[in-house]
């Protein structure tokens, strides 16, 4: 007998009910993702507000005392003088220079005879030579690397990031500049006359140690005259005579101060101008802007140049106007403290002298304002805005504004 199978009748499919279904669940995605939409941007929002409120906060406080965190021990030479040296200090006199570390520990000592010592820093690189002597002293964070005879008494000098060493002498009419590597091997050489170029007062190599700017001063027809040289010793300025590769001309105009703020933005300080140039083989003019005020004196770090006026508005005794690299003016600084120094870092102007200190964004908010409790003779940057290291006249203070 055989077997009967029944089938059951499948059950027609409601094909109108399956679309709203359909337009149903879609509905609930997207009402799904607005709901998860709506919860981030919220806390994106208040992720931002936070931030908001917490860089307003720190913007407006402004620090009226500071916290030693550490101290150590320290003996410092009376009738030396104290630079700072990334983390380190440096101190010279007469007799030798000395490298103290954060601890208080001296990392180099060399001891020497000179009657007025110049120094100049770059990095981990230092020149140290006798203005009229005829020996240069390079040094780094290890201690002394070279020494460099020179064969005329020594005018000025200057030093890359390279520890390339740029040495200013004074022979009879000549005036040579030679540039050296630290171990005493010379790289480069010029010799200028009065009557050709004038007579180099200021030089300085940038960074890279691969441009050199050289201010002249030049007599013409009972004109003083200055001439800023450029000088390009890569691929570029070997085809140019005397590596020259850009001059101007200011008549009536003494420029003294030269400093590389880039490696390849070079800032002028005249008695009425103030100047800015750009390149990375042939440094041209970009901004140039009159002062008709008596400029006090030039500070440069951070990538800003400050020039100090004696104030005369009345708002206080001092003027410090900030430009950054690009010859924009982004501040006027007013303070009335005598001041030992004057340094930029990590976005800050630092004015200080023995018994207090005032700090200021570089956009001239003040941050700080108040006495120290002794003595300081020197104050380092460090890599926090708020915190440094204060040398005393028996120890070294790490100090963290409060």
């Amino acid at each position: 007998m055989g077997v009967v199978t029944k089938f059951r009748k499948k059950p027609e499919t409601n094909k109108e009910e399956n679309k709203v279904d359909r337009h149903s669940f879609k509905r609930r995605i997207i009402a799904h993702k607005a709901r998860v939409f709506t919860a981030v941007a919220v806390a994106l929002i208040a992720i931002c507000i936070i931030v908001a409120i917490i860089w307003i906060s720190y913007y407006n406080k402004v620090y009226s005392d500071y916290e030693v965190t550490r101290s150590v021990p320290c003996e410092k030479v009376e009738g030396s003088n104290v630079l700072s040296y990334g983390s380190k200090f440096l101190t010279y006199s007469c007799d030798g220079m000395h490298c103290t570390n954060s601890k208080g520990k001296d990392t180099w000592s060399e001891p020497f005879e000179m009657q007025s010592p110049m120094v100049a820093v770059a990095g981990e690189y230092v020149a140290c030579a006798d203005f009229n002597g005829r020996k240069v002293y390079v040094f780094n964070t290890s201690g002394v690397l070279g020494e460099i005879q020179t064969g005329a008494p020594i005018k000025d000098i200057d030093i890359s990031k390279d520890g390339i060493i740029v040495v200013v002498t004074e022979d009879d009419e000549v005036t040579p500049i030679d540039i050296y590597y630290y171990d005493g091997t010379k790289v480069a050489n010029f010799r200028t006359t009065m009557s050709k170029s004038g007579y180099p007062i200021e030089v300085a190599i940038s960074d890279n140690s691969k441009l050199l700017a050289v201010s002249y001063l030049y007599l013409d027809s009972g004109k003083l005259t200055t001439k800023l040289a450029m000088y390009n010793f890569g691929d570029v300025g070997q085809n140019e005579t005397d590596n020259l590769v850009s001059g101007y001309d200011y008549e009536d105009e003494v420029i003294p101060s030269l400093k590389f703020i880039d490696s390849d933005k070079l800032v002028a300080v005249g008695n009425d101008k103030l100047l800015f140039f750009k390149g990375k083989e042939r440094p041209t003019n970009t901004e140039t802007i009159t002062i008709d005020e008596e400029i006090q004196a030039v500070f440069y770090g951070d990538g800003n140049v400050g020039l100090l006026f004696a104030d005369k508005t009345g708002k206080a005794r001092n003027r410090l106007d900030v430009y950054n690299s690009d010859g924009k003016r982004k501040s006027s600084i007013y303070f009335d403290i005598e001041y030992t120094d004057i340094f930029f870092a990590n976005g800050m102007v630092v004015i200080y002298n023995g018994s207090s200190a005032e700090i200021y964004r570089t956009d001239g908010k003040l941050k700080y304002k108040n006495d120290f409790d002794e003595m300081v003779a020197l104050m380092i940057p460090t890599s926090s805005a708020t915190k440094y290291t204060i040398v005393t006249q028996d120890a070294i203070k790490n100090i963290t504004l409060k």
